[in-house]
């Protein structure tokens, strides 16, 4: 089976529910990671339940800390790549590539942490709670580096890649 992390198939007022609902709950996944190493006592985990905008109910249990550690800084860029929307300052476009892509390699990325998969009404995806297979958390965060790294003057590279990387901006051509 092959996880499709990088379609959302949502449109208008359904755009911008699934959107804020996936700002939420990066939002609220980094609030709890922050207090659990304040306090070496909290867990971080699934919120359990339903929610209007999925097809079922995400199933409760603690979040695998050390996937969401690695994969923090990821999680920051593409909940701040959806916050405009979030906070209501622009409307979402479905015909927006890169912000559909920033959307679906959110949910992508809060998949991986919850194991779990996150569908929204409407779409043909298994049903939000089902497991993900376990080599779907490898291509999810391949698909979600690629968009992460997809933004003005961005490098992306896959695994394996030696040598030297230089970066800046290129000499201008003398005028003579």
């Amino acid at each position: 089976m092959v996880v499709d992390s990088l379609s959302v198939t949502l449109a208008g007022s359904a755009l911008t529910a699934g959107i804020n609902f996936l700002f939420g709950q990066a939002t609220d996944l980094l609030r709890r990671r922050r207090r659990s190493q304040k306090d070496l006592w909290s867990v971080v985990e699934v919120p359990a339940g339903p929610a209007e905008v999925l097809d079922g109910d995400l199933v409760g249990g603690p979040v695998d800390l050390a996937v969401l550690d690695r994969y923090t800084d990821q999680l920051r860029e593409l909940r701040s790549a959806v916050a405009e929307v979030a906070d209501g300052l622009t409307d979402p476009d479905p015909s927006d590539a890169d912000l559909m892509a920033r959307v679906a390699g959110l949910r992508g990325l809060l998949e991986v942490i919850y194991g779990q998969h996150i569908t929204f009404h409407g779409e043909q995806r298994p049903t939000t709670g089902t497991p993900l297979p376990a080599d779907a958390a490898t291509t999810i965060v391949n698909q979600v580096t690629t968009v992460t790294a997809s933004g003005p003057g961005s490098v992306a590279a896959g695994r394996d890649i030696t040598g030297t990387l230089h970066t800046g901006q290129p000499s201008a051509p003398e005028h003579r």
